[in-house]
């Protein structure tokens, strides 16, 4: 693709091309996220197989063209979607909680805790995420995601707590994620929500898993901003 096209040619970090074009011209881009609008809209009440571009076109007011131009069908901009929840989650995690809490227990509760309250919420992300429906594709980079938030809640526990120096903790922090992940897509499957049985389950799974690999107790730092 030639600077200074209008689309950018993006490749995942699979190495594999993009499936959707995304534009860099503003009012593109404007059209890009109100399609990417009409079908979290269309989520509220539809499941992913029940909704096509013309079901797009129609809630977005504009013609099945004007999609076609980004995406070659409606799978590509749940894709497109699920990238845009996706960055949101990422910023959560990448906000500092300064709140009350002394164990480390206290604070995944908090943690996780916000991240239920935004599926909960947000229908859209439970049936791209969390759904029966997920696409390979989506499942693939949710995995990526949820490496990254591994890093940053270590990150996080190492502001707070004084954590022991132990091999591979970003694997047993991203297994601890795909864990919980099990647990809460059950409860979405069977109640299309994440219960407070389902919840507390949750909880003590991500409990004992990380008792595996950490203490009960961790000392906390006395200056939280300060790593060792």
């Amino acid at each position: 693709m030639t600077e200074g096209s209008e689309f950018q040619s993006k490749t995942t970090p699979t190495g594999r091309k993009q499936l959707f074009r995304r534009p860099r011209q503003k009012r593109s881009q404007q059209r890009f996220e109100a399609i990417l609008d009409s079908a979290e809209r269309l989520l509220e009440r539809l499941e992913p197989d029940e909704i096509s571009v013309y079901t797009l076109a129609e809630d977005a007011g504009i013609s099945p063209p004007s999609i076609y131009q980004f995406f070659a069908d409606a799978g590509q901009v749940f894709i497109a979607l699920s990238e845009r929840i996706h960055a949101h989650i990422v910023a959560g995690y990448n906000r500092s909680y300064h709140g009350p809490f002394s164990t480390w227990q206290e604070l995944m509760s908090i943690r996780f805790g916000e991240a239920r309250d935004y599926y909960n919420s947000h229908a859209a992300a439970r049936r791209l995420l969390l759904g029966s429906g997920l696409s390979a594709t989506i499942r693939a980079r949710d995995l990526q995601i949820d490496r990254q938030l591994a890093i940053r809640s270590l990150e996080e526990f190492g502001q707070h707590f004084q954590v022991p120096d132990l091999p591979e903790l970003v694997e047993r922090f991203t297994e601890l994620l795909v864990i919980n992940d099990a647990m809460w897509t059950l409860s979405v499957h069977r109640h299309d929500c994440i219960t407070d049985a389902y919840e507390e389950q949750a909880r003590r799974a991500r409990e004992a898993y990380t008792r595996t690999f950490l203490p009960e107790y961790l000392p906390v730092r006395e200056h939280p901003d300060a790593a060792a």
